[in-house]
């Protein structure tokens, strides 16, 4: 589970996050809102990525940013996957493999299987400046995967994305949740409500939030 206790956040005066409490459980998740109105922010605090001004995150009752080498571990079961895909130089394969290579784990059976899925295969070999925005997402995406994190946290995974990888996307997190793995999406994408357990509203200029069920 994940939690925050009254989480404020601001990049100039006026908080965009204000005493912000919430409780996400396993499934998917949904930030949703138009954009600047804090989905991402609150997506990259409970990831460890951008530490509160005020206020605690727990993950499964770990102070993520004060509890240590506690939190150090913890935070190895999570995994963040930008909007704006973090490419490095070199080989699409050398790009898939990182996520593996700096957690000292090797799923390389899992990597191959996931790149078949998505229909990599014919560009491992490539120099990643080549690939499309499209292909970009997608190798982000399966770095993130092959490293089976327990908390999946995405920014917009759909944008980019033709059809047919859009609906393999969808699949593949849906068959995530039903093995218990707990999934955070910020998105505007209403095509993403009818697969969330829990929807929660930021609305711009208003630091509140409301829940929804997903339909």
């Amino acid at each position: 589970m994940i939690e925050t206790i009254n989480l404020t956040f601001s990049y100039n005066r006026e908080p965009i996050l204000k005493d912000l409490n919430i409780k996400i459980m396993k499934g998917i998740t949904l930030f949703r809102g138009p954009n600047g109105s804090g989905k991402t922010t609150l997506a990259k605090i409970i990831s460890g990525l951008l530490p509160p001004k005020r206020g605690k995150v727990y993950i499964d009752q770990v102070d993520i940013y004060n509890d240590g080498e506690k939190a150090r571990r913890k935070l190895l079961e999570v995994v963040y996957v930008h909007d704006n895909p973090v490419i490095l130089k070199g080989s699409v394969y050398k790009n898939l493999i990182y996520g593996m290579r700096i957690r000292g784990i090797d799923n390389k059976e899992k990597l191959h299987t996931l790149i078949e899925y998505f229909g990599l295969h014919s560009l491992v070999d490539r120099k990643s400046y080549e690939l499309s925005a499209g292909e970009k997402q997608i190798v982000s995406l399966i770095r993130a995967l092959s490293v089976d994190p327990r908390y999946l946290i995405l920014d917009e995974p759909l944008q980019y994305l033709d059809d047919e990888r859009r609906a393999k996307v969808i699949k593949y997190l849906v068959k995530l949740k039903k093995k218990g793995i707990t999934i955070v999406i910020a998105t505007h994408e209403q095509e993403l409500t009818k697969y969330a357990d829990t929807i929660y509203i930021i609305k711009y200029g208003n630091v509140d939030l409301k829940k929804a069920r997903g339909t």
